[in-house]
This record gives structure tokens, sequence and C-alpha cells, in this order.
């Protein structure tokens, strides 16, 4: 058996759990309000869900692949590429310790 390293917190490395999100949202905006009507939203939801959203789970989750493989730390807020100022975010965090780095942590994680 061979063990994969696989950091805590981190569903974006599982597309099916990105699916499952999108999908939950789109079933709550149907609004049912019996069964039959939810069941209906259910199927129409994945309906509602393109192929190019799943590529893009895909994408974004592999992205991640050789830095786990490297055992690296990727505790983060998985969209702080897109941050306009992300010296100031820690942890996926901002403000929460006044915008000072931990002991021991780098910026450029």
């Amino acid at each position: 058996m061979v063990m994969v390293f696989l950091p805590p917190y981190s569903p974006f490395l599982n597309p099916i759990e990105e699916f499952f999100s999108a999908w939950r949202w789109k079933v709550y905006e149907h609004q049912a309000q019996n069964q039959r009507s939810l069941l209906h939203a259910m199927d129409a939801a994945c309906d509602d869900i393109t192929g190019d959203q799943c590529r893009g789970w895909l994408r974004h989750a592999r992205r991640f692949f050789p830095r786990c493989i490297a055992r690296e730390n990727i505790r983060c807020d998985v969209d702080e590429n897109l941050w306009p100022d992300r010296p100031q975010h820690v942890d996926g965090q901002e403000g929460e310790d006044g915008g000072q780095e931990r002991e021991g942590e780098d910026s450029d994680q």
C-alpha cells in the first residue's frame, strides 16, 4: 500500500467536492417545496453544471499536486493569487493578527 500525503482542509484537491458544492447551491436556488420538486431540482442542477466547470476544477486541483507530493504546506486561501494586497493576508485571513506573519512562516507559501 502506498500512502500519499493529503493536507488537511483541502477539499479543492478533490474535484468532486467542488462539483458537489456547486450542485448543492444550484439545488438550493430552485427553492423546492416538496419531494417531487426537490428531485426535479436535483436533476436540473446536474444539467446546469458544465463540462468546462468540471475541467476547471480538475485543472485547479492539479496545480497543487506537485506541492502536495513534495509535502509542502499549501495551507492558504486557494484564491490568494487574486488578492490585490497578498502580503497583507496571512493563512487566508486578513487582519486576524494585524497582518503580521507568524513566527517561522514565510509569506511566499
